[in-house]
């Protein structure tokens, strides 16, 4: 006589779908999991357009800071705050340069641009020395 194998008792046998608690947990985790995600992409979304506009403003100092190397040492001189003429397109953005003379035939030269963020007005920096000798 061949011995019959007996079945293996099972937990979920009887069981013919999910029930109403499993599925409101399933849903919650689901839903707790959606907004995790959602806001761990707006927070990038948010960095990457501030990374933009550093590199942006960046630029922005960096290009008058050499305009005003190509020019006479005399031609240097304090700007007003205004709005960012040349290149065209970046109307966001203002610009201001600021002129102090530290020491006799010494001028200390600070490019600043601001532009609006979501938490108020930013602006980035770029300092440099002209010498009259």
């Amino acid at each position: 006589m061949v011995p019959v194998a007996k079945p293996v008792p099972s937990l979920l046998r009887n069981r013919q779908g999910f029930s109403l608690l499993e599925a409101i947990l399933a849903l919650v985790i689901f839903a707790v999991g959606s907004v995790v995600m959602l806001d761990l992409l707006h927070r990038g979304q948010a960095g990457s357009t501030d990374g933009e506009n550093i590199l942006i403003a960046s630029h922005l100092a960096f290009s008058r800071m050499e305009e005003l190397h190509n020019v006479t040492y005399a031609s240097v001189a304090t700007e007003a705050r205004a709005a960012v003429a040349s290149p065209a397109g970046f109307t966001r953005f203002e610009r201001a340069v600021t002129v102090t003379t530290p020491y006799t035939n010494l001028k200390q030269v600070v490019v600043t641009v601001y532009w609006q963020a979501p938490g108020g007005e930013t602006n980035v920096s770029l300092q440099t020395y002209r010498s009259a000798i």
